[in-house]
């Protein structure tokens, strides 16, 4: 058996019995992360979970600080930072930088705070005294123990003054719930519910236009499990104490990008005609959101992400250059076109990201077509497609890039995703 910890750095919040704790650097935090590292790494059967250092001190940056961070966060933006979620993405460099140009305390922001000081938040309204977080925390430093106020007395906490049916209520059904759960604890029986087996694997085609292609991917697959449902489709879950809908996408829709050849597998626990569904689908659609067509597929075949073989893109930019043209064509005539991408950041054995420097790459294979159209209105288009080679392909932004276009000034469609089956014709159209 492997046991698995997870060990964070402390951020004191706002609005808690704690926000007059300090936060400790960098150098604190790895120094108590290494000496975590040597006693679990003692033990085969503990494996030792963490938070970056670089990652919770961010965190503190923003959450001490007062107005001034406003300036910081910009700064660092302009420097470059952007994912500061991903561990392997953070880059304290820029952070340093920011830092350095606003002239931002850092040691101010992490210092703890006197009881009776005035914090950078005291302007805003909780709905709870700040007499309470105060007392709570002097309990806290004695080590005393608050009751719950559902089981002890109440901790006048300030909900009480405003929303006394909010308190009375709570109470009520607590009490009741207790009272409930004494009755019928005895010879309840277990609930057991096992999820019903996938009968049937339907295909869409799918996309999304206007403000909706900022959405990251995780919020439109929330979207269409949410369409789907209302469609009341009998989406089949995963098996497992975490169920989850088994819907399945071709690809990963980078934020910013309009699409009218996405494709979505279901998986269904009992059949459905394609075509009913398809228009109970799209009838329940958001506003940006398309269902353009539906088949039935083999419910045992492969896995959709593994049959992409490329993607066909037009990209309309504003402000191109007249010779637009001439330049997609003497780049689609060049034997090697080289661009650099970021490796992905790799754990070294003392478990913390290690970042490489850009790779070369030549994504003259992957490039099948490239075709440019400018427009009087300084408008133009570029069609390209790019097809599977060595695992990677062709990507906008480079294309873009190499043609001298401005990326902010320009709107990506993915007209279509190229699979390994043949039969996506005949899907029924809505």
């Amino acid at each position: 058996a492997m046991v698995r910890t997870g060990v964070s750095t402390f951020v004191p919040k706002p609005f808690t019995p704690f926000q007059w704790s300090r936060q400790i650097d960098i150098p604190e935090t790895e120094r108590k992360q290494q000496i975590l590292r040597e006693r679990f790494g003692r033990h085969p059967g503990i494996k030792f979970g963490y938070h970056e250092a670089e990652a919770s001190f961010i965190e503190g940056l923003i959450t001490r600080g007062d107005r001034r961070t406003a300036d910081l966060i910009e700064a660092a933006w302009r420097s470059g930072a952007r994912l500061e979620t991903w561990d392997e993405h953070i880059d304290i460099v820029h952070w340093r930088k920011a830092i350095e140009e606003t002239g931002f305390d850092v040691e101010n922001a992490f210092r703890e705070r006197a009881i009776d000081e005035r914090l950078p938040w005291d302007h805003i309204d909780v709905m709870i005294p700040k007499k309470w977080y105060q007392d709570d925390w002097q309990r806290a430093t004695e080590l005393k123990y608050a009751q719950d106020c559902r089981a002890g007395k109440c901790h006048l906490c300030g909900v009480i003054y405003r929303e006394r049916e909010l308190c009375k209520h709570m109470l009520k059904n607590q009490k009741a719930g207790h009272q409930e759960e004494a009755d019928t604890w005895e010879g309840v029986p277990e609930k057991t519910f096992e999820q019903p087996d996938a009968v049937q694997r339907i295909r869409f085609r799918t996309g999304r236009f206007g403000e909706v292609r900022f959405l990251s991917h995780l919020e439109t697959k929330e979207m269409w499990v949410r369409a789907l449902r209302r469609a009341r489709a009998p989406i089949a879950y995963s098996k497992g104490f975490h169920a989850h809908p088994r819907i399945n996408f071709a690809t990963a829709a980078p934020v910013g990008e309009e699409s009218e050849g996405e494709y979505m597998d279901l998986l269904l626990h009992r059949a459905c005609d394609p075509a009913e569904l398809l228009a109970r689908l799209s009838a329940t659609l958001p506003h940006g959101f398309r269902a353009y067509a539906a088949e039935e597929v083999p419910l045992r075949g492969d896995a959709l992400m593994s049959l992409v073989a490329g993607h066909a893109y037009t990209i309309y930019a504003d402000d191109a250059p007249a010779d637009l043209a001439e330049r997609a064509a003497a780049l689609f005539a060049q034997e090697e076109i080289i661009v650099e991408r970021r490796v992905k950041a790799k754990k070294n054995k003392r478990g913390r990201f290690v970042k490489k420097a850009p790779a070369p790459v030549d994504i003259r294979p992957m490039l099948t077509a490239l075709d440019a159209r400018s427009h009087d209105t300084g408008q133009a288009e570029i069609d390209f497609e790019t097809r599977l080679h060595a695992g990677k392909l062709a990507k906008p932004r480079e294309i873009l890039a190499l043609l001298g276009l401005d990326e902010a000034k320009s709107r990506v469609l993915k007209r279509e995703t190229f699979l390994a089956e043949s039969n996506v014709a005949t899907l029924v159209e809505a």
